[in-house]
């Protein structure tokens, strides 16, 4: 088992990757890949060579046991995989050929992925020159994910949308299955959520149609995955797939499967807070994972283990733990994982005093990702060193570690606005290269119809005619597309990045069209507030620890709000209520409500005595208001309650 990529653990994708339900686009780009695949079959029908039977069966026996085995033993999935390539090469079976040549690239990946990628390079250039296209898609998600493995996740994430492209242009649906599971995940990576739902559902509804019993379980491991992250925070859904997931593989006997989901509904909890049921199911993980003898199973529940322990205040007892999942991390060369354990180590003898050995971890860490470019994790390192120099009052030291924290933000943002970019490209350059290949179709397809004899005119009319078809249904596949891509661009541009909420120009254009309702008789109110002390946060827990706090602020006051109300940031720490059909009354006691259980919360990383607070100003609309004056209201209510000293409500 491997941890996957954004949250959770999860078993190797075998031969791909998988979903829940179809998306409304599914029907028509599915109606329209069966129409073209009709049309091709007949074009080159005379063509095809079919394999012997008997062939066709051991190969496809052996390939369906190599991939079962690619979670138990790689290598004898590796050998299985180069069994069916022998028997296929012994037939001339050359399609067989390049569909095992595919199972042994994607069996290399989890031996070696460095090996994987010129197996990959060599089956892609092989199955273009053949026009094999359901082969052509598997070596590029062999490749994709052996790119995710060596850290290239920028590369992997291009390879991955050319092999969905590709998989969309064949009938064969369990390789598009793998594609869009594989593009799934990597869009979970890249915190391109709704995308990566949108394709694991996919995956998933076609491992059901074709049933993928092992495919489908996948995908809803997936799908619970992505909303176990942190930035989606959808945790009780996310428990309630692996408790499914859970009891499915204890009905199985499924043992290391079973240590899995206990270790991913341990993780979600942890992230809801609940320490103590998280300790439990870690510990539950890691006895299984005794039992079998996984040492990296039992190193990453080490490693969580010590997490928990140390939130609860036990660093001492934290710390052997961290020492051990350290030591087979390293024992398994897996020099990775060992090198996040060191963060987490780092955290631990910082909190336990042992300075000096957190900065020496820290180092190591710091080497170990800048080698590998991995500016995510460099962050984790920047940060926990400039907290330890502060604490230890080298304050130009932690000035320093702070500015590298920084500049290592600054280069994800932008990496992240580069990705984007070459994503819509190359979407664009894949979808305009269809359409040319499609049209090509086309005119081929006249040229050699308008030569055949008198008897086949009719067959050329259908065939037209069904071309045709598979054109208009071509062009409002992509008009749907860019439509929804229109929309998600939309959505993009109206939602504030940090929090998730409609950001400043979404919740004005809401409360304008909103206050027009005054002039009907209608109550509005608006509440804006701000958290009191934020630079002071800033500097004690620096800029990450204000986004945390920031991001939570906006999930309390969400979730207390009623149904007809809309929350939105307005920039920095400072927040915008719409509340209509509110009068002053109402909005004043919401506003006492929610500064009190803001007040009562807790902080990730904040000690018991470090209180956070909010200051609200209330303004009720009146008749004649427009958005600036009754804006104007609610900011002097606000500043009243600065002023009056803080953590209070003030009615303008």
């Amino acid at each position: 088992m491997t941890r996957s990529q954004a949250t959770g653990r999860s078993p190797r994708p075998g031969a791909a990757v998988r979903v829940t339900r179809f998306d409304h686009a599914v029907p028509a780009l599915t109606g329209f890949t069966l129409v073209v695949a009709a049309c091709m079959a007949l074009a080159v029908a005379g063509r095809v060579n079919a394999q012997p039977v008997r062939v066709q069966g051991e190969v496809q026996t052996l390939l369906a046991r190599s991939e079962s085995m690619h979670l138990k033993d790689p290598q004898q999935a590796l050998s299985l995989a180069r069994r069916a390539v022998q028997v296929a090469e012994r037939a001339g079976a050359d399609g067989l050929v390049r569909r095992s040549k595919a199972a042994v690239c994607e069996a290399t990946v989890d031996i070696d992925p460095q090996a994987a990628l010129p197996l990959s390079e060599d089956g892609e250039q092989a199955s273009r020159a053949a026009e094999d296209l359901s082969a052509l898609a598997r070596f590029l998600g062999c490749r994709g994910y052996a790119l995710e493995q060596l850290g290239k996740r920028h590369e992997a994430a291009l390879v991955h949308e050319s092999a969905v492209s590709v998989a969309e242009r064949t009938t064969d649906r369990a390789a598009l299955a793998d594609a869009l599971a594989m593009r799934g995940e990597s869009r979970h990576y890249h915190g391109r959520y709704d995308l990566a739902i949108a394709d694991l559902n996919r995956a998933y509804a076609l491992d059901l149609a074709l049933g993928r019993k092992d495919g489908q379980q996948y995908a809803l491991n997936a799908i619970a995955n992505v909303y176990s992250d942190g930035n989606v925070a959808e945790f009780d859904k996310a428990i309630a797939y692996y408790r499914q997931l859970l009891k499915d593989n204890e009905a199985a006997g499924l043992r290391s499967e079973v240590a899995t989901m206990l270790f991913n509904i341990a993780s979600a909890n942890l992230q809801k807070g609940r320490l103590d049921e998280a300790l439990a199911d870690f510990r539950r993980a890691m006895a299984i994972d005794l039992e079998l003898g996984n040492s990296i199973g039992v190193a990453e529940s080490e490693r969580s283990i010590g997490a928990v322990l140390a939130k609860q205040g036990h660093g001492d007892e934290a710390l052997p733990l961290m020492d051990s999942a350290l030591a087979r991390f390293e024992a398994a060369g897996n020099d990775e994982n060992a090198a996040r354990v060191r963060i987490s180590r780092a955290r631990v003898l910082r909190m336990i005093g042992r300075h000096r050995e957190a900065l020496a971890d820290l180092a190591l860490a710091e080497r170990h990702f800048q080698d590998r470019h991995n500016p995510r994790l460099l962050a984790q390192v920047y940060e926990v060193q400039a907290d330890i120099h502060a604490g230890a009052g080298e304050w130009r030291k932690a000035y320093d570690a702070l500015k590298a924290y920084r500049t290592t933000q600054e280069l994800l943002e932008a990496r992240a606005r580069e990705e984007q970019g070459s994503r819509l490209r190359v979407q664009f350059d894949t979808a305009k290269k269809e359409q040319e290949n499609r049209e090509l179709l086309i005119e081929n397809a006249h040229r050699g119809e308008a030569l055949r004899s008198a008897e086949n005119m009719r067959s050329l009319q259908r065939l037209t005619i069904l071309l045709g078809t598979a054109l208009v249904v071509l062009l409002a596949a992509m008009a749907v597309l860019q439509v929804r891509r229109g929309h998600h661009l939309r959505r993009l541009a109206m939602t504030d990045e940090l929090t998730g909420m409609p950001n400043r120009r979404s919740i004005l254009e809401y409360l304008e069209r909103e206050i027009a309702g005054l002039r009907d008789g209608r109550a509005m109110s608006v509440i804006t507030f701000d958290v009191d002390h934020f630079k002071r946060i800033n500097d004690i827990h620096g800029h990450h620890g204000g986004d945390r706090v920031l991001r939570s602020i906006a999930g309390i006051i969400g979730t207390a709000l009623p149904a007809s109300a809309r929350l939105g940031r307005m920039g920095g720490e400072e927040f915008l209520i719409v509340l209509p059909a509110s009068g002053g009354d109402a909005a004043f006691t919401l506003a006492e409500r929610l500064r009190a259980r803001v007040g009562d919360a807790s902080f990730e990383g904040f000690t018991a005595d470090e209180r956070v607070t909010i200051s609200l100003g209330v303004s009720e609309g009146v008749p004649g208001d427009d958005v600036e004056i009754l804006l104007r209201r609610a900011d002097a209510a606000l500043y009243r309650a600065k002023g009056e000293g803080r953590d209070r409500v003030v009615r303008g």
